[in-house]
């Protein structure tokens, strides 16, 4: 079975319009949020259909993070939108599909398919995080199918352990998850877990959020993962960096002329002045602001 989604040589050129395998792209699972017709204001009724938004998050997250921000944001725009969060591959409710490819272009293309299946045209697309670098990949390879970008913590950039504090703490996160061996630990629970993480994560709110990974099988009364940590971890370097390919496969530069905007936690070192250069050449219609106090989590 195949879909509409071209991938081949240069996906800039078209929105959506030639054929690659199904099995190439993941059929990612999604949330919609809409404003139903009894909830139109006066001001909404008779105004179309506005372009919808996806919401992508970021690395160890899940489509539920954002849930309550949409179904307020789906009931409160005067503008009517349909609104879509949705997992992002190795991650949420996708384990029908787990891959080990976790590439930015290859994500790109699990949203591009998205898109397509769904009948989705011109969306606004959101991103946290390693969700932002998904989005802003998306953009960039399939300009004519986005209408615009809101990017949330993140720069187009690969990170290091060795220059970037912030993505050694992420790394250390990771290396902690991979060393707590679930499937070898029958009878441990989530508190046990919690605490054995207290070591590398001192932060409750986000141990708490990692813990939301993992899941006991009914089953077997044992806890799993409910994301692909092996592929996660192993491809932990691709998710650092922002490889999209360009300097092979393509003649010019690759740039998303829309509007792009950029949020930047005035807590947080994910976005930094050293990175604005970076952001011009890829995004130059961008703008910026900094939401003071506010971490990357």
């Amino acid at each position: 079975q195949k879909c509409r989604l071209l991938t081949a040589i240069n996906p800039r050129s078209v929105i959506i319009s030639s054929t690659i395998l199904n099995s190439q792209a993941v059929n990612l699972k999604f949330t919609e949020f809409s404003q139903s017709s009894s909830e139109d204001t006066s001001e909404a009724i008779g105004q179309s259909l506005q372009p919808p938004v996806i919401i992508l998050h970021g690395l160890l997250g899940n489509k539920r993070n954002f849930s309550s921000i949409a179904s307020s944001l789906s009931k409160q725009l005067r503008s009517k939108r349909k609104i879509y969060v949705v997992d992002v591959r190795n991650h949420g409710d996708n384990t029908h599909d787990w891959r080990w490819d976790m590439s930015y272009s290859s994500m790109a293309a699990d949203v591009a398919y998205f898109c397509d299946q769904h009948h989705i045209k011109s969306p606004v697309i959101v991103g946290h995080s390693m969700g932002g670098k998904v989005a802003q990949a998306v953009a960039l390879l399939y300009p004519k199918l986005v209408s615009g970008l809101c990017i949330i913590d993140i720069a187009p950039v690969e990170y290091t352990p060795e220059n970037d504090g912030s993505w050694r703490a992420v790394k250390l996160i990771i290396d902690a998850l991979v060393s707590l061996d679930l499937d070898g630990r029958p009878g441990v629970t989530k508190k046990d877990i919690d605490l054995d993480l207290r070591k590398t994560v001192e932060d409750p709110a986000l141990r708490s959020f990692v813990l939301t990974n993992i899941d006991m099988d009914r089953s077997t009364g044992v806890l799993r993962w409910k994301i692909n940590l092996d592929a996660i971890a192993n491809q932990l370097d691709i998710i650092a960096g922002f490889d999209l390919g360009e300097k092979s496969s393509f003649e010019d530069p690759l740039q998303y002329e829309g509007d792009t905007f950029f949020i930047n936690g005035g807590a947080s070192r994910f976005v930094r002045s050293v990175h604005m250069k970076t952001i011009a050449d890829y995004f130059p219609n961008h703008m910026l602001t900094t939401i003071r106090g506010a971490g990357h989590w």
